[in-house]
């Protein structure tokens, strides 16, 4: 067997995705103002027609969870049988707080004063006052 045929990408899916993205990255970068006004109207009206289907999808994914856990198939464990858990509960959970807690400081870091930035209270948006004033509320 040939190095290639052992590989686990599939080049069905992977040659029109790298096709698409190229072309979405060359259109961007030549006219960036018309792929902005395009790509603002397609969230504009993804949000407006599909925002109710986001919802209730993220629901019964939730609600789909919660009751997969507290099922027969909730104590299904993944591994082998005779495998034991490589972490206790309390470290699971603290990984997971921890990055989680890690993902908002650096969205968040970032974001905040982006957004005082582009929308201050006091000042006019997107001037020196108004990085001031960001800097300001955000530390």
């Amino acid at each position: 067997m040939s190095k290639l045929s052992r590989s686990t990408i599939l080049m069905p899916v992977f040659i029109p995705t790298a096709v698409v993205m190229v072309l979405l990255v060359i259109g961007a970068s030549v006219n960036p103002q018309l792929a902005s006004g395009l790509f603002a109207q397609v969230l504009g009206f993804t949000t407006e027609t599909f925002g109710w289907f986001y919802m209730l999808a993220t629901a019964l994914f939730l609600m789909f969870i919660v009751i997969l856990a507290f099922s027969p198939y909730g104590g299904i464990k993944l591994g082998p049988d005779h495998g034991t858990a490589q972490y206790n509960f309390i470290e699971w959970i603290s990984m997971l707080f921890s990055a989680g807690y890690g993902i908002a400081l650096l969205f968040y870091g970032v974001a905040e004063p982006v957004i005082h930035f582009a929308t201050p209270p006091l000042s006019e948006p997107q001037t020196i006052a108004a990085a001031k004033e960001a800097m300001q509320i955000a530390y």
